[in-house]
């Protein structure tokens, strides 16, 4: 059991949450790659309590601090239930401590030793604004117990309610001091709508890029034409964030004084912020409006790059035809589609500004599959895995047939075995089908995938978010035949056969099934064994469907590591997202069968 579902206040949990996923960091970004960490009492016992619950799990941060905080299990990735509080003790000291959040991360900063560089001093203030987030998120979420993350697919974009698990600052949000509200419209959480912004410009300086559908209807649903002044200007859908951002460039200002601009205010669409936070779901409506929001959210600012908008249409373009592909690796495979962008700039700027507008007014249409599946067939993946107010994750109630918050009857084992075995049936083939075959690079994360289900078994995963497909540069760069790219544009999205891999393997394995995996033992950890041999089953079957050389897949197969993209440490060195690195984790199934069942378990 986790040890926050004794707490019920909300600083209570969000703190436990916030220290869990700082920890999940630290383990699998410093203890696990660097060997500093063992599952071994510590000799010094003085400032814990007599009795602790679980499996000791002590952590040499460095030689002058140490952890200790107590788990539900051994893990080869690093992924726990924890037990306590987080426990520390400087060399020397004479008990252990449990320290506050920020005091934590000072303490860490002060004791990094083992990093070269300059430090973020700045990463406690995003730690701490992350539990803020949280406290009134689970606040709300307890005032309205009624909520169901699991109803619907709109439920679950705002039942994300901890954010990315292994992260350490997974709610920090940089929105302008000014706009900072307790519970505001546009975050997803709050389970708001909010009116978009919407701006006027004049027909001149607007590019819309399409596949497959004709200028009018992109702009019919970008935004409410309606609103515009006159047949010789449109409007454009913003977010209201982005849209005061905007508005406070001068260049902007200039242009809305001269009527060049017009600032029609909050008069568009009702629509509910998702998880992504720059991306609408708007009911009834055919397509998700994705624009740029210039804030820093976890690691990124999360505008659209002009070479993003251009990458897109590609993609949709080669996803277009991968669809009508009869492949058996690519049966289940099912993407939503972005076949349109829409931007303005000044006809009369030159090409920085050019660039720049184009990236503050960019806006991509991406399908609502949920008027394919209906919405309450569709579940956000990372939420399907997520924790609920109590930390207690949500999955084994839905496979259950329970929507309701009881968790107090957990299915059995064979059930949850078939479920998560239908589930990978999924998940594996697609990606692994368009790596392997067509040297195309998905991003599996936890909340790029969004099961579709009927009444709670998985039949199709539907992948998304096409900017972030990369193209291997051994045979993906292929598709690209007869393109005409800017060379930044073909550079953004190619990727050599590693950095492929990596990215696929973090995301897929690291990121999505150990998550899973967690989520479905809870309470019955012995239990995961049994879920990473189904997976294991399922590789194996998938690597006969591929029918072509699979040497990355036959390496793992064979209990080679698993690379981990090191969140935590570009949070550190207050590094942009793309610069990330991967560290090595061990092989969960050649780990388990070294550990034993008894050993891995405790």
């Amino acid at each position: 059991m986790s040890y926050a579902r004794y707490s019920r206040l909300p600083g209570e949990i969000s703190r436990h949450a916030s220290m869990h996923a700082l920890l999940n960091c630290i383990i699998k970004e410093v203890a696990i790659p660097q060997e500093a960490m063992s599952h071994r009492w510590p000799v010094c016992r003085k400032g814990l309590p007599e009795h602790l619950n679980g499996v000791p799990l002590q952590i040499s941060w460095s030689t002058s601090l140490s952890l200790l905080v107590m788990v539900d299990r051994q893990s080869a990735l690093g992924n726990y239930y924890y037990l306590s509080d987080t426990y520390i003790r400087e060399a020397g000291g004479s008990r252990w401590q449990v320290p506050e959040l920020s005091s934590l991360i000072t303490t860490l900063l002060e004791h990094c030793e083992w990093l070269e560089g300059t430090l973020n001093q700045e990463l406690r203030d995003q730690v701490v604004q992350s539990h803020e987030v949280m406290t009134s998120i689970v606040a709300h979420a307890t005032e309205l117990p009624r909520l169901q993350p699991l109803t619907d697919y709109p439920s679950s974009e705002q039942g994300l309610w901890f954010g990315h698990p292994n992260h350490p600052t997974p709610k920090a949000r940089q929105w302008p001091a000014h706009l900072l509200q307790d519970k505001p419209a546009y975050a997803p959480e709050f389970c708001a709508t909010t009116a978009l912004y919407q701006f006027s410009f004049p027909v001149d300086g607007l590019k819309v890029q399409a596949n497959r559908l004709d200028e009018k209807d992109v702009l019919a649903h970008v935004a409410d034409q309606r609103s515009a002044e006159n047949d010789e200007r449109i409007v454009l859908s913003m977010h209201p964030v982005q849209a005061d951002l905007f508005k406070q460039d001068s260049c902007v200002a200039a242009l809305i004084r001269g009527g060049v601009i017009g600032d029609l205010g909050q008069s568009g669409w009702q629509a509910a912020p998702t998880a992504s936070m720059r991306t609408w779901y708007i009911e009834g409506h055919p397509w998700f409006l994705k624009g740029s929001l210039n804030v820093r959210i976890t690691n990124c600012v999360r505008k659209n790059a002009w070479y993003e908008l251009e990458s897109t249409l590609v993609i949709d373009r080669i996803m277009h035809q991968l669809l009508h592909t009869k492949e058996l690796v690519l049966d289940a495979f099912c993407v939503a589609q972005e076949p349109a962008t829409v931007h303005w700039a000044p006809v009369d700027g030159n090409d920085e500004q050019q660039r720049w507008f184009r990236e503050q007014t960019g806006v991509i249409l991406r399908e609502n599959f949920c008027q394919r599946f209906s919405p309450q067939a569709c579940l956000l993946s990372a939420t399907l895995f997520a924790r609920d107010a109590a930390l207690a994750p949500m999955v084994l109630a839905f496979i259950e047939g329970n929507r309701s918050t009881d968790r107090n009857t957990l299915p059995t084992q064979s059930k949850v075995r078939a479920w998560f075995k239908a589930y990978l049936r999924t998940l594996l083939a697609p990606v692994m089908g368009l790596f392997f075959r067509h040297g195309i690079v998905m991003e599996p994360h936890l909340q790029n995938c969004v099961l579709i289900h009927d009444e709670g078994t998985p039949r199709q995963m539907l992948l998304r978010d096409f900017e972030g497909v990369k193209l291997t540069s051994d045979k993906g760069i292929e598709w690209l035949a007869g393109e005409t790219l800017h060379p930044r544009v073909k550079a953004s999205m190619t990727y050599s056969r590693k950095q492929g891999w990596n990215r696929i393997a973090y995301c897929l394995f690291v990121n999505h099934i150990a998550e899973a995996i967690l989520a479905l033992s809870w309470q019955r950890p012995g239990m995961a064994d049994a879920l990473w041999q189904d997976t294991l089953d399922e590789l194996h079957r998938v690597r006969l469907l591929l029918a072509v050389p699979a040497p990355e897949l036959d390496e793992l197969l064979q209990g080679g590591d698993l690379p981990c993209k090191t969140n935590f440490k570009l949070r550190l060195m207050a590094q942009a997202d793309r610069q990330a690195q991967y560290v090595l984790l061990p092989n969960p199934w050649q780990a388990t069968r070294v550990m034993g069942r008894e050993v891995a378990y405790g």
